[in-house]
């Protein structure tokens, strides 16, 4: 193995992956571009790409201005800054375009009509803290406090407070309120900023990254499947995409281009969505693990089951069931996922390509082996089988009232989106009119 003379380049490896494209395929990028300027043929080859990203090599001043261009960023964003040059920057570009999405983040929460101080006040310029520190204990919460009370740099002790409390706010999701959550994961993922600026040593920074990420990433998914805050969901991805950068995670860089996936695919963007899907992919090459693998596919086969063309969500089902048929264990932040899940996303996808029977069965068993905490996605799996059962509407207004009883004690706004969808649909008659009379009356209220 050839000696790393650099420290690796984890900006381009990002920017790369993020495309989607393999070593071949920037090479042969860049080598385009160097004929299209009249450059010439470099040869460039997909091994001297790799070793750009390990550190083996640094890439040639004739190089870098084709990179800058390909990828629409500046040196410094790419990593293409000698060592010497970015030991001179106080704040690392990562971090720096952190605090500008945390800033757009805030202007967009302010537009919903969001009292950013009912959360945003106190330590750091947060007043979430406290429900964290009454599960974590006083110690993690004043251990943060210190460091940023005092200016000192946060160190292992303080990124080890900070991660506890995400992993806090992960068991949270739950059965928490989704706003509450929100806004303390927001929070926190503020303060996760503020204290990356000052990690001391490698180690630290890693955690505190990490951290920052699963924060970011679920403030993400509460902004988007919870209260249906796509603009906000993405701006919380994208801070979460440029901390696993920071901390060099390929699985959680996957799994957060796979959530980012789910915005276009919503809209029915499906080029854009598979595109975030394939560049999740890209990410896996480097030793992610079959359940993550396997629940990329669930994704990519709802994002073509919401396309025109649904049925080719059969081959992402069997891929899928594929890659979870493995003892691997996955990462313990990967509690989102299992073979209910893949049941569900199965069921959903055989509904919309009108595989009625398929969709039936894939979503009675998903139904059957969920955990009982898992409220939320019970509420979107019976509006699912409650439009299965159309043709029987007794059957599926019963199935939508169970939906709707579940989302008066545990709002989730992606399932009251798909309990409306069948409420719409039921044939006229006493059952339809007493679904829409509930459905209405549990109408969220503006601003969420």
């Amino acid at each position: 193995m050839a000696k790393r003379r650099y420290p690796p380049n984890r900006h381009l490896a990002w920017a790369r992956l993020q495309r989607g494209w393999s070593y071949e395929e920037l090479a042969d990028q860049v080598r385009r571009s160097m004929i299209a300027s009249g450059d010439g043929d470099s040869g460039l080859t997909a091994n001297t790409v790799r070793r750009w990203e390990t550190g083996e090599r640094w890439p040639e001043p004739r190089f870098r201005k084709h990179l800058v261009t390909l990828f629409g960023q500046a040196a410094s964003e790419l990593g293409l800054l000698t060592p010497d040059e970015l030991a001179m920057r106080p704040t690392s570009d990562v971090i720096a375009e952190i605090g500008r999405l945390l800033s757009m983040t805030e202007d967009e929460l302010r537009a919903q009509g969001i009292d950013r101080a009912a959360f945003l006040r106190g330590f750091l310029g947060v007043g979430a803290l406290p429900l964290m520190g009454r599960l974590t204990g006083d110690h993690d919460e004043e251990r943060i406090w210190l460091a940023g009370a005092r200016g000192t740099r946060a160190d292992g002790g303080t990124a080890g407070a900070y991660t506890r409390i995400v992993a806090s706010q992960r068991d949270l999701y739950w059965g928490t309120p989704a706003r509450s959550l929100f806004e303390s994961a927001y929070a926190h993922a503020r303060i996760g900023s503020r204290l990356l600026e000052s990690a001391s040593g490698d180690h630290a920074r890693r955690m505190l990254a990490c951290g920052l990420a699963e924060t970011a990433m679920l403030a993400g998914r509460l902004a988007f499947f919870d209260l249906r805050q796509p603009s906000i969901a993405q701006h919380c991805y994208t801070i979460a995409l440029n901390a696993t950068r920071e901390s060099g995670d390929h699985a959680f860089a996957a799994v957060v281009l796979g959530h980012m996936a789910f915005i276009p695919g919503f809209a029915r963007e499906t080029s854009r969505a598979l595109e975030l899907v394939d560049a999740a992919g890209q990410h896996c090459w480097y030793g992610v693990g079959p359940l993550i693998r396997s629940w990329l596919h669930c994704v990519a086969a709802e994002i073509v089951g919401r396309s025109a063309q649904p049925a080719d969500y059969r081959r992402r089902i069997d891929l899928a069931e594929e890659a979870a048929d493995s003892p691997e264990p996955a990462p313990d932040w990967f509690d989102f996922y299992d073979a209910s899940r893949l049941d569900g996303f199965a069921g959903y996808s055989a509904l919309a390509a009108g595989d009625i029977t398929v969709a039936e069965q894939r979503l009675t068993r998903a139904l059957a082996s969920l955990a009982p905490a898992a409220t939320k996605q019970r509420t979107v799996l019976m509006a699912d089988l409650a439009m299965a059962h159309l043709g029987d509407a007794a059957q599926a207004a019963a199935l939508v009232e169970q939906a709707l009883d579940l989302l008066r004690v545990d709002w989730y706004a992606t399932g009251y989106e798909r309990v409306g969808m069948v409420a719409s649909q039921l044939p006229v008659g006493a059952d339809r009119d007493r679904v829409r009379d509930r459905y209405r009356a549990l109408a969220p209220a503006e601003g969420w």
